[in-house]
This record gives structure tokens, sequence and C-alpha cells, in this order.
């Protein structure tokens, strides 16, 4: 008795546990259909941008995957953007595209510790030579200099002559935005004479930091191409200020010279942006070297534009320095299109030593095309001695003149090269001989 209820309570307990066994399977099944498919995993890009401003992390997939989190929105992919280069550093930097380039450089100079100046330095060496490659000089020379400018200054004297004197100003406007004392001193100690090109470099560092010091600075130097190189760069700087800044700053320059510059300088910004109010400013002043040298600075830049227009501004003009100047103008852009209506304008006003300026100019743009009529307005010309000089100039033009055409008639040329192969001009006008 006892054995066949055994044997029963097994048998029942077995048909549970397989009806409990296959109810589980069907409802596992249920739940994993329910879970869409799941997209492979990104395979990882072979080569990482690295913190490292000389080399590159390799990422294989034996190695262990990198320590950051990848941006899982919008806001945090912005902020952490996960950049990927195909090229090593150093090979950007000595590539022939010169955007790549200039990149690499950038991002090489950014810390410029010694490894980084050293390998700046070696792929520089390896450039072509030429205007090519003088952005990057800048760049090495500029870094260089900001932590350790007599090093960089000695290096840059070793290079050719204009890289030797972008280089080195490229380290003095470094040097000179975070000492400005010892930039000044080196640059006053390791130069003879009155042209001292290394300041133009401290001017434009110190004008980063201080304008006035370094407009001081400026109008301290002698009389030179390197002071008007300082006080263009400084025009610059306070024009970016806007005008009212760039016409304090040529008021409060010493008058002279060098602030009738500036104020040339404003006019043709000022004419650049607009013409007419540009002509009205001009108008309002009293007569002044001022006045002369913006008035000559308008009617240049307007005469490029449209000689007449300029022309005739110029001739409602009072008479005087002024007119006189600005008339040199109008005849050296406009001789050069229409030297016949140039000499008809001409014509219009009085004779006068005010007017042998103005006839002197249109001389020397038509005496080598038109030798005849340069001679007739040379010999209009009042004062005595300048007439003189000028006359006996433009016959031994005419002289030149002459004897070219007859050599490219007999087929040769005086110089011994090809017909019309003569002297060219050289110089800009009025700077060069007749």
């Amino acid at each position: 008795m006892n054995k066949i209820l055994l044997a029963s309570l097994w048998v029942v307990s077995s048909l549970l546990t397989y009806w409990l066994g296959l109810t589980q399977s069907k409802n596992s099944s249920e739940s994993l259909a329910e879970v869409p498919p799941q997209p492979p995993l990104a395979k990882p890009s072979p080569q990482v941008k690295s913190s490292n401003p000389v080399k590159s992390t390799v990422v294989s997939s034996d190695e262990p995957t990198p320590d950051f989190e990848i941006p899982t929105t919008e806001e945090e992919v912005a902020e952490n953007p996960i950049s990927f280069e195909e090229d090593d550093l150093m090979t950007r930097v000595a590539s022939s595209n010169p955007v790549i380039r200039l990149r690499a450089f950038t991002e090489l100079l950014q810390n410029p510790t010694p490894d980084n100046l050293q390998a700046a330095r070696e792929a520089y060496a390896k450039l072509p030579g030429g205007p090519s490659r003088f952005s990057e000089l800048r760049m090495l020379a500029f870094s260089w200099g900001q932590v350790d400018p007599q090093a960089a200054l000695e290096w840059v004297d070793g290079l050719s002559g204009f890289e030797d004197r972008i280089g080195a100003g490229a380290v003095m406007d470094s040097w000179a935005r975070y000492d400005s004392v010892s930039a000044r001193a080196w640059a006053e100690e390791n130069f003879e004479g009155e042209d001292n090109p290394y300041l133009i470099g401290v001017v434009s560092g110190m004008s980063e930091n201080d304008l006035v010091g370094a407009s001081e600075l400026m109008a301290s130097m002698p009389r030179s191409r390197s002071r008007g190189r300082a006080a263009s760069i400084l025009l610059e700087k306070t024009w970016q200020q806007g005008e009212d800044a760039a016409l304090q700053f040529a008021d409060n320059l010493p008058e002279g010279s060098l602030q009738n510059y500036m104020f040339g300088e404003i006019g043709k910004k000022i004419a650049k942006d607009d013409m007419q109010r540009a002509v009205q400013w001009v108008e309002r002043m009293d007569e002044s070297e001022v006045k002369v040298q913006v008035s000559e600075d308008i009617a240049e830049r307007w005469a490029r534009e449209s000689p007449v227009e300029a022309a005739e501004w110029v001739s409602q003009m009072p008479e005087g320095e002024s007119r006189s100047e600005s008339m040199e103008e109008v005849v050296t852009q406009w001789a050069r299109k229409d030297p016949t209506a140039t000499a008809e304008w001409l014509n219009q006003f009085p004779s006068g030593e005010l007017m042998d300026e103005p006839i002197e100019r249109f001389v020397r743009e038509v005496v080598r095309k038109e030798p005849e009529t340069a001679l007739t307005w040379a010999e209009a010309i009042v004062d005595e001695e300048r007439k003189q000089r000028v006359v006996t100039e433009v016959k031994r033009v005419a002289e030149r003149v002459a004897e070219r055409e007859q050599a490219e008639a007999n087929g040769a040329s005086p110089d011994g090269g090809p017909p019309g192969n003569g002297p060219g001009r050289r110089g800009p006008p009025g700077a060069r001989p007749l």
C-alpha cells in the first residue's frame, strides 16, 4: 500500500515539474521577442588625437579602452568633442599645403617648450626659402620671444637679411608685451645709428598694453623709416578703437611732419569709407600744414577713382598751398589716362608760382611720350631757376627719346638689346629723374 502511494506521488511530482518548465521557457521566449535587436558596436578609429602636442596616440583593438567618458547628449558632444587626426603632427608641419602647415605650427607652438621650439626650428629649416614661409617664421619667433627672447634673437640673427628683420620684429613685439623696459633697453644697446628697426617691434608690443608709452617712444624716435613704420602701426591700433580715438591720437602728437602724416593717413581712411565726408572734414580746416597734407592725400585717393571729379573739387578750393599740392596729385593720376584733358584743365588757372609744381608734375608725366608738349609747358614755369632746370632736363630726355626711336627704326637699340627694350620708369611719380 505504501509503495503504491509513494509511486503515485513521484509520478505527480514529475508531471508538475515538467509543466512548470514548459511555462517558464515560453515566457522567456516571449520576453526576448519583445527586446529590439541592438546595433553592432562601432569600431574605434585607428588613431585618436593625443593631448601631447608632438606625438599622436594609436589605439588598437588589443589595447585597453582609453579612460574617458563618451558624451551622451548634444550639449556634452559640443563641450567635449573627440577629434581624430589622419596624420602625425610633424607630418602636417612639413605639409606643402600652407593651411595645414600653419594650423600645425599653431598647435605646436601653443606650448613653447624647448622640445616644441626645437621641433619647430627643424621643420622651418626644411621649408622652401622665400616669402612662402614668412608666416611660420613670425609664429616661431613670436612664440620663442615669450619664453627666451634673447636666445630667439640670437637665432634670427643667423638668418638672411630679410628674414632676420621679420624674425627680430616678431621677437621684440612678443617681448615688449610683457617686459617693455627690458625689450627697449636691449634694442637701444644692440643697434648703432638713428634708424633703429628693433624699436618698431617694441612700439608694436607696447601698444597692446601701454598705448601712451608706445606713442611717446615712437615720437622720440628720429625721423626715419623705422619711425614711419612705428607710426603706421599705432595708427592702425587706434583706428581699430574708432575714428575719434585715431583723431585724438594724431592731435596729441608733436606738430610737424609726423602729425601731418598721421592726419593725412586718417583722411585716406575716412575717404575710403565716405569721400564726401572726408571732403567736408578738410574744408572745415583752417589753412595749415595739416590741411595741406590731408587735402593732398584725399585728392590723391579720389583722383585714382575719378580724376574728373577730383579735379572739380580742387578747382573750387581757394588759392593756396593746399590747392597747389592737391593739384599735383590730380595731375599725376589724370595725365596718365588723358593728358590732353589734363592740359586743358591746367589752362584754366592763372600762372603763378603756386602753379609751378603742378606744371612740373605734368611735364614729368608726358615728357617721354610727348617731349615737345612737355617742353612747351616747362617754359611756362614762373620761377626762373626751376624753369631752367626743368627745360634742360626735358631737352635731355627728348634727345634720348629721339635716339631710341632712330635706333628702333634701324632695327637696333642704344643699349644693345632688342628694339623697344629701353630703360623703363623707376620710382614713384615726382621722385624719378626726368
